[in-house]
């Protein structure tokens, strides 16, 4: 009986070591990993696309946004965020925000709203949180080291309007003169 309780006491604690190595394995890759993931901090902008209502304020995964207005944005910023030095596909971040009343007349701002959405490839140098409101309660979000008049800024001509890329800067990047 002594004999079998040993065996099944060796075989526990066996167990219980293979179990506590298995377990430092995985905090170790769990840190690497972690290590791997080099973060940034960002600045966080927005741009209203709405001519009708502004945005009374908003996060980009809890980092805080400028109040903006119709149809203007993108001269405010706000500190900080933390990025990804790299992206990788796949990459989301949860947006709310809330709306501020529109004209007098108007019917009051529907209630507060949230989204998962995907973020765009970025360049390695990252830059700011770019938050863009649409009608139907739609956003997109963009890291981007650019302004929304560059050329280079990471979106269709539709998705900018009612921002158009600068013609001089488009002129200079034509000449080779924009600098990376």
């Amino acid at each position: 009986m002594l004999r079998k309780f040993l065996e099944i006491g060796t075989s526990n604690f066996c167990l219980a070591r293979k179990l506590k190595l298995g377990l430092l394995a995985a905090g170790a890759c769990a840190l690497l990993v972690s290590c791997g993931d080099e973060r940034v901090p960002a600045s966080v902008k927005g741009y209203n696309h709405m001519t009708d209502r502004s945005i009374l304020s908003f996060t980009v995964d809890g980092a805080g946004g400028p109040n903006i207005a119709p149809e203007s944005g993108g001269g405010k910023s706000s500190c900080c965020a933390s990025i990804p030095v790299r992206w990788r596909p796949g990459m989301k971040v949860k947006v709310e925000w809330s709306y501020g009343s529109g004209a007098p007349g108007t019917p009051p701002p529907p209630p507060p709203q949230e989204a998962v959405v995907e973020i765009p490839e970025y360049s390695s140098r990252a830059g700011s949180i770019q938050a863009h409101f649409y009608p139907d309660h739609k956003v997109k979000v963009v890291v981007a080291t650019y302004g929304i008049e560059h050329p280079r800024y990471p979106m269709s001509a539709e998705d900018k309007l009612p921002w158009e890329t600068s013609k001089q800067l488009l002129e200079y990047e034509k000449e080779g003169r924009l600098p990376e």
